[in-house]
């Protein structure tokens, strides 16, 4: 009796690994004695430059204009007026403390105006007296410096940027 269920339990066994290797083909090859694996080659990040050297994945592009690489989000691909000439800085602090004397009266004719930043039709400043002052921020409207934000205060800088269209340059340190 023992001798027929080893016998019984060795023919379901060949017979469920025959049915095994038909379902899953399992079939016997020679061992290989080496086995080569070859790296897939990966791109190497930063290594997608555009004809004129610029990294693309970085986020830079060519701007003619400036004849250089650059992020436009950081820095526009726009020209910047050159440094304002003494005559165009006079109109401006003319025309700033103008402005700040109708504002505040005649106190403020006493301020000293400063005029720290140009860009196109954006300016930037400093009105200051004995013992204290504060920033000023103006742009050109048909050929005229009109004051857009004076004090000490922090500005609406959501109006400066979207309805008023001030450069970030301008900005740089107000708005941040």
């Amino acid at each position: 009796m023992k001798y027929i269920f080893i016998i019984l339990g060795l023919m379901i066994a060949f017979a469920g690994g025959y049915f095994f290797s038909q379902k899953y083909s399992i079939s016997l090859q020679p061992k290989q004695s080496i086995i080569a694996l070859t790296p897939t080659p990966q791109p190497v990040v930063g290594n997608d430059r555009d004809s004129h050297g610029c990294v693309i994945s970085a986020g830079y592009s060519w701007c003619d204009l400036k004849q250089k690489c650059l992020r436009t989000w950081e820095e526009p691909c726009q020209a910047t007026s050159p440094t304002p000439t003494v005559d165009e800085t006079a109109v401006i602090q003319s025309a700033v403390k103008q402005q700040l004397v109708l504002e505040h009266g005649q106190s403020a004719n006493s301020l000293t105006v400063s005029v720290t930043k140009v860009e196109t039709d954006f300016a930037r400043g400093t009105a200051s007296e004995q013992g204290g002052g504060g920033i000023w921020l103006a742009m050109r409207v048909n050929g005229q410096w009109q004051l857009v934000f004076d004090g000490n205060g922090i500005p609406d800088c959501n109006k400066l940027k979207t309805t008023d269209s001030f450069p970030s340059t301008i900005l740089t340190g107000i708005c941040d």
